[in-house]
């Protein structure tokens, strides 16, 4: 009969070293993988909002292209409408239900191209539609921005600049509390309401979003907004707003405007 032979107290300690130097392996490797992911998390997130930025710099563009070749800048979309801007009615009132000219962005007037909904939406990189406000500034019986004779007749208007230009237009803060202001004098923004649009709490985000829910989607329904330093935690909107002087100068190349 063959017989066995008992490991030596030398085997059993350089095996019990080798378990250990295995354990602690497997642990680096662990420390390893859990900051490669860490990155890789970082790295989706910060390619997805490079192209919410290029998303939203397409968008603005397509808005002033718009006026250029209209005369006006466009309705929101409504959830209702299939990506099409809902009205302008013939004083330029938007058909928005509810918030007026507060809803989404029109990407099929605007021809614009990207991943849409089932409701037509234009979608931001974390799948939430991209939010699109233009000002319903009034001037005579008509809004300003949407109506293409009354914008003519209001930017003649502007010389000498009417003490109420900036009532209506569309204002945007570095804080919720509007303590510091960066514009009140925005005709159209556009936002993308980043990666916790369903989750947010903070105060500047809640800004942004809004207090309506029209069509299953939570809508602004005043003319101010938050644009501030990112934070992950706290602020991950990226924003974007019309300047008048581009769209006059816009507008006045294109022969819109005289």
């Amino acid at each position: 009969m063959a017989k066995s032979i008992a490991p030596t107290a030398h085997f059993r300690k350089v095996l019990g070293f080798t378990l250990i130097e295995m354990a602690i392996v497997l642990m680096i490797v662990g420390f390893l993988l859990s900051g490669l992911l860490v990155s890789l998390t970082q790295s989706a997130d910060n390619t997805r909002r490079t192209n919410a930025t290029a998303q939203l710099q397409r968008i603005e563009e397509a808005l002033y292209g718009f006026a250029q070749t209209t005369g006006r800048l466009p309705c929101p979309a409504s959830s209702a409408t299939n990506g099409l801007e809902a009205g302008p009615d013939g004083t330029g009132q938007c058909a928005v239900p509810t918030t007026s000219h507060h809803g989404f962005v029109p990407a099929a007037t605007l021809g614009l191209i990207g991943p849409v909904n089932s409701d037509g939406l234009l979608l931001d990189p974390w799948g939430n539609p991209y939010r699109y406000s233009v000002s319903n500034k009034m001037h005579g019986a008509s809004r300003a921005f949407t109506l293409a004779s009354n914008l003519n007749t209001f930017f003649n208007s502007l010389s000498p600049l009417p003490a109420d230009y900036a009532t209506n237009m569309l204002r945007v803060c570095t804080d919720s509390t509007c303590s510091d202001i960066i514009t009140d004098l925005a005709p159209a923004v556009v936002l993308s309401m980043g990666p916790n649009w369903a989750t947010f709490t903070s105060a500047n985000e809640v800004a942004n979003a809004g207090n309506v829910v029209v069509g299953g989607y939570r809508l602004t329904n005043t003319n101010q907004f938050v644009s501030t330093t990112y934070n992950e935690d706290n602020f991950d909107d990226l924003i974007v707003w019309l300047s008048p002087n581009v769209l006059f100068s816009r507008m006045i190349s294109a022969g819109r405007l005289p």
